[in-house]
């Protein structure tokens, strides 16, 4: 086995010393907590969606999943309602056991991602590893998204900080499906796979020692090709069906901010379309242009440092960028971003800041919109939602957002432990 890559990360978890026990029991505990909380709550609309897609697909199969009703999202996730739904056919959950059950992958992906953030931490060699990835276990917002709001954003981040984990620890394959099986999962992860995929492409065809190895180029690629042909043809989708999805899922909400605490929440507020324009150019087309332009700087940025910490820093900043600055944004898309911002501050202190104020913004974000009357959930008091999470301060909240966008690049642009100019050896070595 290659040391560092994925399994050798997870086969580290074994209690050899004092900090690995430590890391256990609190983790049990972080689990525990999310078990307390499962069997309650949960985003109705959300919830709902889910349990009739996971029977639909234990009923019909996955091949005739979309054309037979709305579906809004890639296959990746619907695997893992499939699952729940025939697991359902047979032991037949009542409400809090289904909600239980609805909720469980999230909350056990919480737990895989906070020692990835240790691991990565330890592979570093900084000493707050472990108290990072503890205050990740027990992140409110972590908490409160995947144990009582019920959604499955954080089965996308799992994958995504895996596949940033392992780069440049074997082969370039691994890497290849954990990103592509991510974005399949969850879309908004995409972005990650930038910076990696440059760093890939850069330390194998610009070698220290050797001529370039565009076998394992072309085995990466076409090991990402590959998952995502395998991910999607059970559900009789092609590529150009694939696109359809896409776009039937960002024309559901065509607003510049879905609930985001993002810029255009502090420009725009909530619900505001994305059609209107600002000296003659929609807000969507100016969002796409500031979204391209500050993932070009990010890019260029990689492909300037091939090293895996480089990459773990832009990763992270690539994915503040497509949640703070394109249109039709939902409130939960931050969450991927935040174990790697943990991850980053093992490099860089300064990443801690930016870590805890995104996941103050995305706890806020959370509790705003999960309150709303419409979500038919739970009601704030008056008083918080005169202060806290009225109109002036939701822009504020959003405005924070973008200052810590900003926070993130300059964060970049400093960074000296990610080995500026240095390139690694090439990831699979001699062995391919």
């Amino acid at each position: 086995m290659v040391s560092g890559s994925l399994p050798a990360l997870l086969a580290d978890a074994r209690p050899a010393d004092r900090e690995v026990r430590i890391w256990w029991t609190l983790a049990a505990a972080a689990l525990l907590l999310r078990f307390a909380i499962m069997p309650h709550g949960g985003f109705p609309v959300d919830i709902g969606t889910f349990k009739a897609w996971a029977h639909d697909l234990a009923e019909r199969g996955p091949a005739a999943f979309y054309g037979a009703g709305f579906a809004d999202y890639l296959p990746g996730y619907l695997y893992v309602l499939w699952v729940i739904g025939e697991i359902n056919t047979v032991v037949r959950f009542n409400d809090q056991a289904y909600l239980f059950a609805l909720k469980l992958p999230a909350a056990l992906a919480d737990v895989v991602t906070a020692w990835l953030v240790f691991a990565l931490g330890r592979r570093h060699g900084a000493p707050v590893a472990l108290a990072l990835s503890v205050s990740y276990l027990f992140n409110p917002g972590i908490i409160f998204n995947s144990a009582l709001w019920g959604q499955a954003d954080a089965v996308g981040a799992v994958l995504a900080v895996a596949g940033i984990a392992v780069l440049g620890r074997g082969s370039p394959v691994v890497p290849a499906v954990l990103l592509t099986l991510a974005a399949v999962v969850k879309p908004q992860t995409a972005p990650a796979a930038l910076p990696a995929g440059l760093y890939l492409l850069r330390t194998l065809t610009r070698p220290p020692e050797g001529p370039p190895r565009w076998d394992l180029v072309l085995a990466a690629g076409g090991a990402g090709l590959a998952t995502l042909v395998a991910a999607i043809l059970p559900f009789g989708l092609s590529p150009l069906r694939l696109v359809g999805v896409l776009q039937t899922s960002l024309g559901v909400y065509p607003f510049a901010s879905v609930v985001a605490f993002n810029l255009w929440g502090a420009l725009q507020g909530f619900w505001t379309s994305d059609e209107i324009r600002w000296m003659g150019l929609r807000l969507s087309t100016i969002g796409l242009v500031l979204t391209a332009a500050a993932l070009v700087a990010v890019a260029t940025w990689s492909w300037r440092r091939p090293t895996p910490p480089a990459a773990l820093l832009a990763a992270a900043v690539a994915l503040l960028v497509t949640f703070v600055l394109p249109t039709r944004i939902h409130e939960r898309y931050l969450l991927p971003a935040i174990p790697l911002f943990a991850a980053a501050a093992t490099l860089d202190r300064r990443a801690v800041w930016l870590y805890g104020g995104l996941s103050l913004v995305f706890y806020l974000n959370l509790v705003y919109a999960y309150t709303r009357p419409y979500a038919e959930t739970y009601a704030l008091p008056p008083w918080s939602e005169a202060t806290l999470f009225s109109d002036p301060m939701t822009r504020v909240w959003s405005a924070l957002a973008v200052v810590l966008l900003a926070g993130a690049f300059y964060v970049l642009f400093t960074a000296r432990r990610v080995g500026a100019g240095a390139v690694d050896a090439p990831p699979g070595g001699a062995t391919g």
